[in-house]
């Protein structure tokens, strides 16, 4: 008998090794290789994402790229390139809002659907079979699984369930290229075997802590009284006892997809004590932030600079405008005074990083006599930004970045660090 329209249905949908699959599409010679993208060999960055070839290796995200190298001499290092993963990512969401509306990507390769009440319109689509009974989100999914290889060449993994937590632990254990599907009533005992850490929301300390009272698997954690774990834990006890039976009343919420902040940082290769290529590299950063910025149709209010020192000391410091902005010289200013109050050591830096935040939507209010002067402000960057599309981010250099010229050699993706690596 098939599940009335009203029945939850969510999907998530996740890229398997987002950036390594997207070098391996674009460079059909690196497929069944192993790809690690982060940084060369030599850079002083950390793993990005690996490809399953060099994850069967011991290769992790976060690991330092000497020690991937280690482990994986074989691979080909990448620095990679953001701008190929957001039209890979931008397509594949497009290909989701036609299976529903309410579609929210949580980062750029992975997104939640739900398709609740969808069951007649897919089978009027042909998506589902007229009989498929009550089996019609697993076989949503795999049409949704399906049509992106089809179109895109990308592997995906979507699990689907009656909630967000459900679906969410189900893809994780389909990984990678599975479809799962958790039937309406089987959370709990889906969830039951698994261990503890399988949860979102529980980390090492939280499941220490819970080990101390043998409390092992999901299944021993839903045992225990709410009131137990409340008096314990407090709210986030609560939240636990209703994770461990498979209930998660999260709605997912189309438009909600808008990033935190948009942020860069670069990992220098020799500790730098020259301020002035520090600045230029800080420019040439925020740069790129501003430029993803206009290409997402965002605008920020708050910058943040970050500088960590050679002894690993990080300082940070955030200051918001009073106005709403997409423009490079709206937020150099206030980040190059950020930095001069966060420099106040004499000691090399390790990395330094610019950051965007306070997001929303485009469009903005001026007042009367600044609207001129921003319409041919925003109209400069619209040129800036064809020239950077058509021939690569580093053709045209702006600002205080144009001292890093001196210093660094460029290709069409952008600075080649002769000194220094950039990490996304």
């Amino acid at each position: 008998m098939p599940v009335p329209d009203a029945s939850p249905a969510i999907l998530l949908v996740d890229i398997d090794a987002f950036f390594p699959q997207v070098e391996q599409i674009l460079r059909p010679d690196l497929r069944g290789r192993p790809v690690i993208v982060g940084g060369r060999v030599t850079d002083r960055s950390v793993v990005a994402s690996a490809s399953y070839e060099a994850r069967a290796r011991g290769v992790r995200t976060a690991m330092p790229i000497r020690e991937a190298h280690r482990r994986c001499p074989e691979a080909v290092f990448l620095r990679g390139d953001f701008h190929a993963y957001a039209r890979f990512s931008r397509a594949m969401m497009a290909i989701c809002q036609r299976y529903t509306p309410l579609v929210e990507p949580t980062s750029m390769d992975e997104a939640y659907l739900d398709v609740s009440g969808c069951q007649r319109l897919f089978r009027t689509q042909g998506i589902v079979p007229p009989m498929a009974g009550d089996a019609w989100p697993l076989l949503a999914a795999d049409h949704l699984q399906r049509t992106i290889r089809r179109e895109l060449d990308l592997a995906v993994t979507v699990g689907a369930a009656t909630n967000r937590l459900v679906a969410k632990i189900a893809c994780s254990r389909a990984k990678p290229g599975g479809v799962a599907w958790v039937k309406p009533g089987h959370e709990a005992a889906f969830l039951a075997p698994l261990p503890l850490k399988a949860l979102p929301g529980i980390g090492p300390r939280t499941a220490e802590q819970l080990e101390r009272y043998n409390l092992r698997c999901v299944e021993d954690l839903a045992r225990l009284p709410e009131r137990l774990l409340a008096e314990h834990f407090g709210p986030a006890g609560r939240t636990l006892a209703e994770r461990a039976r498979g209930l998660d009343p999260t709605p997912v919420t189309a438009g909600e997809g808008t990033p935190k902040s948009i942020g860069r940082e670069t990992t220098f290769e020799t500790n730098l004590i020259d301020v002035g290529q520090v600045k230029a590299m800080l420019s040439y950063l925020l740069e790129r932030a501003c430029r993803q910025l206009r290409e997402e149709g965002l605008l920020a209010r708050t910058v943040s600079v970050k500088v960590r020192y050679a002894d690993f000391k990080t300082l940070g410091r955030s200051r918001s405008l009073t106005t709403f902005s997409d423009h490079d010289d709206a937020f150099w200013p206030v980040a190059r005074d950020l930095f001069d109050r966060v420099h106040t050591r004499r000691v090399g830096i390790r990395l330094v990083g610019a950051r965007l935040s306070h997001l929303e939507p485009g469009g903005r209010q001026l007042d009367l006599f600044d609207e001129a002067d921003h319409d041919r402000r925003a109209a400069y960057y619209r040129s800036v930004d064809r020239v950077r599309d058509r021939f690569g981010f580093s053709a045209l250099v702006t600002g205080r970045a144009i001292d890093l010229l001196a210093t660094h050699e460029r290709d069409a993706r952008g600075f080649r660090l002769r000194t220094a690596c950039l990490s996304r």
